[in-house]
């Protein structure tokens, strides 16, 4: 994946600040816990509502730095990435940025780049989305993400690369 000031696409010349990822650490859990809760708070407690033990118990659970890239901008730590590349998808498991940092451009330069990646492996980016999430869901669904799958607390949106012909 790279990093980049303006998108690979002629259409969407937009700056962006520079933004690079680098492997996560056990020593960034703290961070990592507290970007979650930022991020993820307001959309937990309208679904299930947010209980501080379960959610950390939650975290804990899924927290595995090798499984993690950090994303930043400059010399600060402002999001974090994961990706799978399974065997007929890259599935974009998770995107956070700090809500300071967002609005400016990050993560829609993150998603190009996946997309880039996509379109060189000839297969489709997914990824999850809670329904109450909207910004997101729009964010995804401006980027070509359409709808896959959906029950009634998220959607599995796909983007498929162009001239890839596949099974449904």
């Amino acid at each position: 994946m790279r990093s980049s000031t303006t998108s690979s696409r002629s259409r969407t010349s937009i700056t962006t600040p520079d933004w690079s990822l680098r492997p996560a650490r056990p020593d960034d859990r703290e961070f990592l816990r507290r970007l979650h809760e930022l991020s993820f708070r307001e959309h937990v407690e309208r679904v299930w509502g947010w209980d501080d033990a379960e959610q950390l118990g939650f975290f804990e659970r899924r927290f595995q730095p090798e499984r993690l890239r950090i994303v930043r901008s400059g010399d600060a730590d402002v999001g974090v990435l994961s990706v799978e590349d399974l065997p007929d998808e890259l599935f974009l498991g998770d995107i956070e940025i700090h809500p300071r940092w967002q609005g400016q451009g990050i993560g829609s330069a993150i998603v190009h780049s996946l997309q880039d990646e996509a379109r060189v492996a000839g297969k489709p980016l997914t990824l999850h989305v809670l329904h109450v999430n909207r910004r997101a869901r729009m964010l995804y669904e401006r980027l070509g993400f359409r709808a896959a799958e959906e029950d009634e607390i998220r959607a599995r949106l796909r983007w498929e690369p162009e001239g890839v012909l596949r099974d449904s």
